[in-house]
């Protein structure tokens, strides 16, 4: 592990640059759909970009649980990491929340749709998790830090599956019958989580180069 991270670290950059024009590839090369159109290659995004955020959240559970729990004399080394990972998941839910009124206006014709229950929650967590990004700051506690982010990981990963759809379609590249469209799909989440993990990597050396 700490050799995959040294040559992250040293290959940050050039490695970002290469997966943001892998994704401008794979983004411009995807295929239209029969009813949105070229407009269905920002709902490819759309949904890479919130699934990343979401699994960002869960792997940061078990890590900020164990930031939470351990002995006084580790806890630092796992909320540096925990940390790491929610700034991070939170940096891609803000990234989600703004590129989704360019989706929504795109194809629904509204920049938000305020009865959308998803969309509802979209900028609700968007807000309440820099709130308590904010909290954690001042409060400067270890394991109040720890509590809170467990917290925000537990609410966004639990609450979002559970939530009822109007408009918005149940995972419409999933069950399209588009070999094409779920294989360029299944590709710009890939990168999109490459690009989320090297995100984090790079929080991580900020927040642990004191360590």
């Amino acid at each position: 592990m700490t050799t995959i991270l040294n040559f992250l670290n040293h290959r940050m950059r050039p490695l970002f640059a290469a997966l943001l024009v892998l994704l401008a590839l794979l983004l411009w090369f995807s295929p239209a759909e029969k009813t949105l159109g070229q407009a269905v290659k920002l709902v490819y995004l759309h949904g890479a970009l919130v699934r990343s955020a979401v699994v960002l959240f869960l792997v940061s559970l078990p890590v900020n649980l164990a930031a939470l729990f351990s002995p006084s004399s580790m806890r630092k080394n796992w909320l540096c990491r925990g940390k790491a990972l929610v700034w991070g998941a939170i940096a891609v839910w803000l990234a989600h929340t703004l590129f989704s009124m360019v989706t929504t206006y795109a194809t629904w014709g509204i920049f938000i749709a305020w009865s959308e229950p998803r969309t509802r929650f979209t900028f609700t967590a968007a807000g309440v998790s820099l709130l308590l990004v904010v909290a954690a700051y001042l409060i400067d506690s270890p394991r109040f830090s720890a509590l809170v982010f467990v917290a925000l990981a537990g609410v966004v990963v639990g609450l979002l599956p559970q939530l009822g759809l109007l408009r918005h379609p149940f995972d419409p590249i999933a069950t399209s019958s588009s070999t094409a469209i779920r294989a360029f799909y299944a590709a710009i989440l890939t990168d999109a989580l490459a690009m989320s993990g090297l995100l984090v990597v790079w929080i991580r050396n900020l927040l642990c180069k004191q360590q």
